[in-house]
């Protein structure tokens, strides 16, 4: 594993490692016996380029829309209750995208695309609970599923099932308190 030392990394300097190491790796994984073909074969990998970069991007910078608490209490119209309030995390900061595509899921279907660590999952979570909070204020309560959410991978799936388990004990300590 490449370690990086105190100070500011070199990407230049790390690429040029890491092409060594590869070299080094593919030279002693693939050692051929005949010499003849052990020098074609180490002159190929000299010859190309093992290597492309580095290539550097940046995060951009969201722009910061409403706090959680005042979107939905636009939303709703009317004050709610407060363990659904404190459940919802309220004095978050959402991005401006997130705010955008929670208002116009009211509307109908959308698609968020943005990078990682941009806020995707409240962009569909928070409306699925909007809904289902909004559900409880009615009389009529709708049997079966409500909403259906699928992950391309267990990884995501298991950090999202973490981020929604926070919302409901958050949710959970709330109504325990006001018992």
């Amino acid at each position: 594993m490449l370690m990086q030392k105190a100070g500011a990394m070199d990407p230049i300097r790390l690429a040029h490692e890491i092409g060594t190491r590869f070299f080094r790796y593919l030279q002693s994984t693939f050692y051929f016996k005949d010499p003849e073909f052990r020098r074609s074969f180490e002159k190929a990998l000299r010859a190309g380029s093992l290597v492309n970069g580095p290539y550097l991007e940046s995060t951009p910078v969201y722009r910061r829309g409403k706090k959680s608490g005042d979107l939905l209490r636009e939303l709703i119209g009317a004050a709610f209750e407060s363990g659904f309030a404190a459940a919802m995390n309220p004095e978050r900061s959402l991005f401006s995208h997130q705010e955008q595509a929670i208002r116009r899921v009211e509307c109908g279907r959308i698609v968020v695309a943005t990078g990682t660590g941009s806020g995707k999952t409240e962009s569909y979570l928070y409306p699925i609970l909007l809904d289902l909070y909004r559900e409880t204020l009615g009389t009529k309560r709708r049997p079966g599923v409500r909403a259906l959410v699928l992950y391309p991978m267990n990884a995501l799936a298991n950090d999202q099932r973490r981020r929604l388990g926070e919302h409901c004990a958050r949710l959970r300590e709330t109504v325990a308190r006001s018992r």
